[in-house]
Protein backbone atom coordinates (compact mmCIF):
# COMPACT_ATOMS: atom_id res chain seq x y z
CA UNK A 1 0.00 0.00 0.00
CA UNK A 2 1.37 3.35 -1.57
CA UNK A 3 2.44 5.72 1.48
CA UNK A 4 0.82 9.18 1.48
CA UNK A 5 3.91 12.11 2.25
CA UNK A 6 1.66 15.06 2.14
CA UNK A 7 1.66 15.71 6.09
CA UNK A 8 5.56 15.18 6.49
CA UNK A 9 6.08 17.55 3.56
CA UNK A 10 3.56 20.09 5.10
CA UNK A 11 5.39 19.48 8.94
CA UNK A 12 8.62 19.69 7.10
CA UNK A 13 7.57 22.95 5.42
CA UNK A 14 6.44 24.48 8.75
CA UNK A 15 9.77 23.87 10.78
CA UNK A 16 11.17 25.02 7.78
CA UNK A 17 13.63 21.96 7.63
CA UNK A 18 16.04 21.90 4.37
CA UNK A 19 15.66 18.60 2.69
CA UNK A 20 16.50 17.57 -0.53
CA UNK A 21 14.03 13.91 -1.01
CA UNK A 22 12.38 11.32 0.95
CA UNK A 23 11.62 7.65 0.05
CA UNK A 24 10.16 5.12 1.93
CA UNK A 25 10.14 0.80 1.38
CA UNK A 26 8.04 -1.43 2.74
CA UNK A 27 8.28 -5.20 2.36
CA UNK A 28 11.07 -4.91 -0.30
CA UNK A 29 8.69 -2.08 -2.54
CA UNK A 30 9.18 1.61 -2.68
CA UNK A 31 5.69 2.48 -1.46
CA UNK A 32 6.69 6.58 -1.15
CA UNK A 33 8.60 9.38 -2.75
CA UNK A 34 9.04 13.16 -2.65
CA UNK A 35 12.03 15.07 -4.50
CA UNK A 36 12.10 18.86 -3.73
CA UNK A 37 14.95 18.43 -5.99
CA UNK A 38 16.41 16.73 -8.81
CA UNK A 39 17.53 12.96 -8.01
CA UNK A 40 21.49 12.82 -7.99
CA UNK A 41 24.43 11.47 -6.36
CA UNK A 42 25.38 13.03 -2.76
CA UNK A 43 27.88 12.99 -0.29
CA UNK A 44 26.28 10.87 2.53
CA UNK A 45 29.06 12.25 5.11
CA UNK A 46 29.23 9.78 7.92
CA UNK A 47 26.06 7.51 7.09
CA UNK A 48 29.34 6.31 4.92
CA UNK A 49 30.37 4.82 8.17
CA UNK A 50 27.38 2.63 7.62
CA UNK A 51 28.71 0.83 5.13
CA UNK A 52 32.42 0.57 6.51
CA UNK A 53 30.19 -1.55 9.14
CA UNK A 54 29.29 -3.69 6.77
CA UNK A 55 32.50 -3.89 4.83
CA UNK A 56 33.92 -4.54 8.79
CA UNK A 57 31.79 -7.65 9.02
CA UNK A 58 32.77 -8.76 5.52
CA UNK A 59 36.21 -8.46 6.78
CA UNK A 60 36.16 -10.69 9.32
CA UNK A 61 34.10 -13.78 7.67
CA UNK A 62 37.33 -13.69 5.39
CA UNK A 63 40.04 -13.42 8.35
CA UNK A 64 41.14 -9.99 7.32
CA UNK A 65 40.80 -8.35 9.85
CA UNK A 66 39.96 -9.14 14.21
CA UNK A 67 37.35 -6.80 16.54
CA UNK A 68 40.02 -7.76 19.42
CA UNK A 69 43.42 -6.28 17.18
CA UNK A 70 45.07 -3.47 18.80
CA UNK A 71 45.46 -0.26 16.36
CA UNK A 72 48.91 0.68 18.29
CA UNK A 73 50.11 -3.02 16.80
CA UNK A 74 48.85 -2.74 13.15
CA UNK A 75 50.28 1.22 13.39
CA UNK A 76 53.69 0.59 15.01
CA UNK A 77 55.76 2.97 12.82
CA UNK A 78 53.48 5.20 13.11
CA UNK A 79 53.24 5.69 16.84
CA UNK A 80 54.27 9.01 18.81
CA UNK A 81 57.30 9.00 20.90
CA UNK A 82 56.20 7.71 24.63
CA UNK A 83 52.47 6.17 23.69
CA UNK A 84 50.23 6.12 26.58
CA UNK A 85 48.60 3.28 27.74
CA UNK A 86 45.38 4.03 26.38
CA UNK A 87 46.18 4.59 23.31
CA UNK A 88 48.22 1.75 23.24
CA UNK A 89 44.65 -0.22 24.76
CA UNK A 90 42.60 0.82 21.88
CA UNK A 91 41.12 -1.74 20.02
CA UNK A 92 38.75 -2.07 16.42
CA UNK A 93 35.70 -2.67 18.96
CA UNK A 94 36.47 0.23 20.67
CA UNK A 95 36.72 2.51 18.08
CA UNK A 96 33.61 1.08 15.82
CA UNK A 97 31.30 1.80 18.78
CA UNK A 98 32.88 5.15 19.41
CA UNK A 99 34.74 4.14 22.51
CA UNK A 100 38.13 4.80 21.58
CA UNK A 101 38.73 7.21 24.98
CA UNK A 102 39.43 10.54 23.03
CA UNK A 103 37.94 13.98 24.01
CA UNK A 104 38.70 15.79 21.17
CA UNK A 105 36.91 15.88 17.47
CA UNK A 106 39.73 13.72 15.55
CA UNK A 107 39.81 13.98 11.35
CA UNK A 108 36.31 16.07 11.53
CA UNK A 109 35.69 17.90 8.37
CA UNK A 110 33.17 20.65 9.88
CA UNK A 111 32.02 21.83 13.15
CA UNK A 112 28.75 20.61 12.80
CA UNK A 113 27.13 23.79 15.38
CA UNK A 114 28.73 26.35 12.74
CA UNK A 115 29.01 24.49 9.41
CA UNK A 116 32.59 25.81 9.16
CA UNK A 117 35.37 23.57 7.99
CA UNK A 118 37.78 21.81 10.41
CA UNK A 119 40.95 22.14 8.58
CA UNK A 120 43.94 21.66 11.68
CA UNK A 121 43.64 17.87 11.08
CA UNK A 122 43.64 17.75 6.84
CA UNK A 123 47.18 19.94 7.20
CA UNK A 124 48.62 16.60 7.84
CA UNK A 125 48.88 14.28 4.93
CA UNK A 126 49.10 10.85 6.84
CA UNK A 127 45.92 10.89 8.94
CA UNK A 128 46.51 7.99 10.38
CA UNK A 129 49.73 9.50 12.02
CA UNK A 130 47.93 12.52 12.67
CA UNK A 131 45.06 10.94 14.46
CA UNK A 132 47.81 8.82 16.98
CA UNK A 133 49.01 11.91 18.05
CA UNK A 134 45.89 12.78 20.12
CA UNK A 135 45.58 12.51 24.06
CA UNK A 136 43.57 9.68 25.13
CA UNK A 137 42.04 10.40 28.80
CA UNK A 138 39.34 7.96 28.49
CA UNK A 139 40.35 3.89 29.04
CA UNK A 140 38.75 2.66 25.93
CA UNK A 141 35.63 1.05 25.59
CA UNK A 142 33.98 3.21 28.72
CA UNK A 143 33.84 7.03 27.19
CA UNK A 144 31.43 7.79 24.45
CA UNK A 145 32.81 10.08 21.90
CA UNK A 146 31.66 10.72 18.31
CA UNK A 147 34.82 11.13 16.24
CA UNK A 148 36.45 9.77 12.59
CA UNK A 149 39.58 8.24 13.87
CA UNK A 150 38.23 4.83 14.35
CA UNK A 151 36.47 4.79 10.99
CA UNK A 152 39.21 6.11 8.98
CA UNK A 153 42.40 3.89 10.50
CA UNK A 154 39.71 0.96 9.94
CA UNK A 155 39.19 1.87 6.43
CA UNK A 156 43.14 1.86 5.92
CA UNK A 157 43.29 -1.33 7.49
CA UNK A 158 41.41 -3.21 5.32
CA UNK A 159 42.61 -1.34 2.11
CA UNK A 160 46.04 -2.31 3.32
CA UNK A 161 45.74 -6.03 3.97
CA UNK A 162 43.17 -6.51 0.39
CA UNK A 163 45.76 -4.15 -1.45
CA UNK A 164 42.68 -2.81 -2.71
CA UNK A 165 40.89 0.73 -2.22
CA UNK A 166 37.75 0.08 -0.11
CA UNK A 167 35.52 1.11 -3.48
CA UNK A 168 37.34 -1.54 -5.24
CA UNK A 169 36.96 -4.31 -2.83
CA UNK A 170 33.30 -3.45 -1.98
CA UNK A 171 32.00 -3.41 -5.97
CA UNK A 172 31.36 -7.12 -6.19
CA UNK A 173 30.52 -7.94 -2.46
CA UNK A 174 28.07 -4.96 -1.85
CA UNK A 175 27.63 -2.12 -4.34
CA UNK A 176 27.38 -4.39 -7.36
CA UNK A 177 24.72 -6.63 -6.16
CA UNK A 178 23.28 -3.54 -5.12
CA UNK A 179 22.94 -2.71 -8.49
CA UNK A 180 24.93 0.51 -7.20
CA UNK A 181 27.22 1.44 -10.03
CA UNK A 182 30.80 2.90 -10.02
CA UNK A 183 30.27 4.94 -6.98
CA UNK A 184 32.56 7.86 -5.79
CA UNK A 185 33.98 7.53 -2.41
CA UNK A 186 36.83 10.64 -1.63
CA UNK A 187 39.90 10.10 -0.66
CA UNK A 188 42.69 11.20 1.82
CA UNK A 189 46.29 13.05 0.81
CA UNK A 190 47.38 9.42 1.03
CA UNK A 191 44.95 7.38 -1.76
CA UNK A 192 42.42 5.69 0.50
CA UNK A 193 39.07 5.58 0.71
CA UNK A 194 38.34 7.64 3.73
CA UNK A 195 35.83 4.79 5.32
CA UNK A 196 34.46 8.10 8.07
CA UNK A 197 32.42 9.77 5.06
CA UNK A 198 32.91 11.09 1.21
CA UNK A 199 30.63 7.92 -0.15
CA UNK A 200 28.21 10.05 -2.91
CA UNK A 201 24.86 8.03 -3.41
CA UNK A 202 21.27 8.76 -4.62
CA UNK A 203 18.47 8.26 -2.25
CA UNK A 204 17.34 5.35 -3.73
CA UNK A 205 20.73 3.69 -4.03
CA UNK A 206 20.57 4.30 0.05
CA UNK A 207 16.87 2.52 0.25
CA UNK A 208 18.56 -0.45 -1.06
CA UNK A 209 21.25 -0.30 1.93
CA UNK A 210 18.13 -0.01 4.20
CA UNK A 211 16.84 -2.96 2.44
CA UNK A 212 19.69 -5.20 2.71
CA UNK A 213 19.60 -4.06 6.49
CA UNK A 214 16.02 -5.29 7.09
CA UNK A 215 16.92 -8.28 5.36
CA UNK A 216 19.47 -9.30 8.12
CA UNK A 217 22.65 -8.87 5.07
CA UNK A 218 20.57 -10.80 2.38
CA UNK A 219 19.96 -9.56 -1.27
CA UNK A 220 17.90 -11.50 -3.82
CA UNK A 221 18.94 -15.17 -2.43
CA UNK A 222 22.49 -13.92 -1.93
CA UNK A 223 24.13 -13.57 1.70
CA UNK A 224 26.21 -10.09 1.33
CA UNK A 225 27.28 -9.90 5.04
CA UNK A 226 26.77 -12.03 7.64
CA UNK A 227 23.20 -12.29 9.16
CA UNK A 228 24.87 -12.14 12.62
CA UNK A 229 26.95 -9.01 11.45
CA UNK A 230 23.86 -7.10 10.71
CA UNK A 231 22.32 -8.43 13.91
CA UNK A 232 25.61 -7.58 16.15
CA UNK A 233 26.04 -4.05 14.29
CA UNK A 234 22.80 -2.85 14.62
CA UNK A 235 22.24 -3.38 18.22
CA UNK A 236 23.18 -0.71 21.31
CA UNK A 237 26.73 -1.41 22.54
CA UNK A 238 27.38 1.81 24.28
CA UNK A 239 24.86 4.82 25.94
CA UNK A 240 25.36 8.41 23.73
CA UNK A 241 24.68 10.51 26.35
CA UNK A 242 26.28 13.92 26.50
CA UNK A 243 26.81 15.16 30.06
CA UNK A 244 25.37 18.57 30.24
CA UNK A 245 24.17 19.05 26.23
CA UNK A 246 20.45 18.49 25.15
CA UNK A 247 19.81 15.77 23.13
CA UNK A 248 16.50 15.18 21.36
CA UNK A 249 15.87 11.61 22.34
CA UNK A 250 16.41 9.69 18.97
CA UNK A 251 20.13 11.44 19.06
CA UNK A 252 20.57 9.62 22.63
CA UNK A 253 19.07 6.18 22.64
CA UNK A 254 22.43 4.47 22.03
CA UNK A 255 25.09 3.12 19.32
CA UNK A 256 25.55 0.29 17.45
CA UNK A 257 28.65 -0.09 15.77
CA UNK A 258 28.37 2.84 13.19
CA UNK A 259 25.20 2.69 13.45
CA UNK A 260 22.89 4.80 15.93
CA UNK A 261 20.12 3.65 17.60
CA UNK A 262 16.75 5.07 17.81
CA UNK A 263 14.33 5.79 21.10
CA UNK A 264 11.26 4.67 19.06
CA UNK A 265 9.53 1.03 17.50
CA UNK A 266 13.38 -0.65 17.56
CA UNK A 267 14.47 1.79 14.88
CA UNK A 268 18.00 2.48 14.12
CA UNK A 269 19.92 4.25 11.42
CA UNK A 270 22.75 5.25 9.47
CA UNK A 271 23.11 8.92 9.89
CA UNK A 272 25.49 11.79 8.00
CA UNK A 273 25.85 15.64 8.21
CA UNK A 274 22.99 17.86 7.42
CA UNK A 275 20.64 15.46 7.48
CA UNK A 276 21.64 12.41 5.74
CA UNK A 277 19.50 9.50 7.64
CA UNK A 278 18.52 6.30 6.67
CA UNK A 279 16.01 4.87 9.05
CA UNK A 280 15.76 1.26 9.26
CA UNK A 281 12.30 -0.01 11.19
CA UNK A 282 12.47 -3.65 11.48
CA UNK A 283 8.62 -3.74 13.14
CA UNK A 284 7.38 -2.75 10.05
CA UNK A 285 9.44 -3.96 7.67
CA UNK A 286 10.46 -0.47 6.13
CA UNK A 287 12.90 1.88 6.14
CA UNK A 288 12.77 5.74 5.15
CA UNK A 289 15.49 7.95 3.58
CA UNK A 290 15.91 11.56 3.83
CA UNK A 291 18.09 14.04 2.79
CA UNK A 292 19.18 17.19 2.62
CA UNK A 293 20.91 19.93 4.36
CA UNK A 294 19.26 20.47 7.57
CA UNK A 295 20.64 20.18 11.41
CA UNK A 296 17.57 19.58 13.32
CA UNK A 297 17.66 15.91 13.13
CA UNK A 298 15.30 15.61 15.93
CA UNK A 299 12.37 17.40 13.95
CA UNK A 300 13.37 15.04 10.67
CA UNK A 301 12.75 12.18 13.12
CA UNK A 302 9.68 13.40 14.83
CA UNK A 303 8.18 14.50 10.93
CA UNK A 304 8.57 10.73 10.00
CA UNK A 305 6.97 9.06 13.40
CA UNK A 306 4.41 11.79 13.37
CA UNK A 307 2.86 11.28 9.24
CA UNK A 308 5.20 8.03 7.84
CA UNK A 309 5.43 5.56 10.78
CA UNK A 310 1.65 5.44 11.45
CA UNK A 311 0.90 4.32 8.17
CA UNK A 312 3.22 1.85 7.91
CA UNK A 313 1.91 0.03 11.10
CA UNK A 314 -1.22 0.12 8.97
CA UNK A 315 -0.16 -1.09 6.42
Amino acid sequence: MKVSLEGFVQESIAKKLDLYHVLVRQHGEIVGKFDWRENRRDNIHSASKSFLSMAIGMAIDEGILSLDEHYADIFKDKLPANPSQNLLDITIRDAIMMATGHEQFILQGYNKFNDEPIRDAYENDDWVQHALTFEVPHKPGTFWKYNNFGPYLTAVVIQERTGQRLKEWLKPRLFAPLGIKNPQWDESPMGYNIGCGGLFLSTEELSKFGQLMLNKGEWNGKQLVPAAWVEEATSNHISNVIAGRQQHPDECAGYGYFFWMGARDHAYSARGYAGQDVIVLPDQDACVVVTGHEFNTGGIMDCVWNHIVPQLKAN
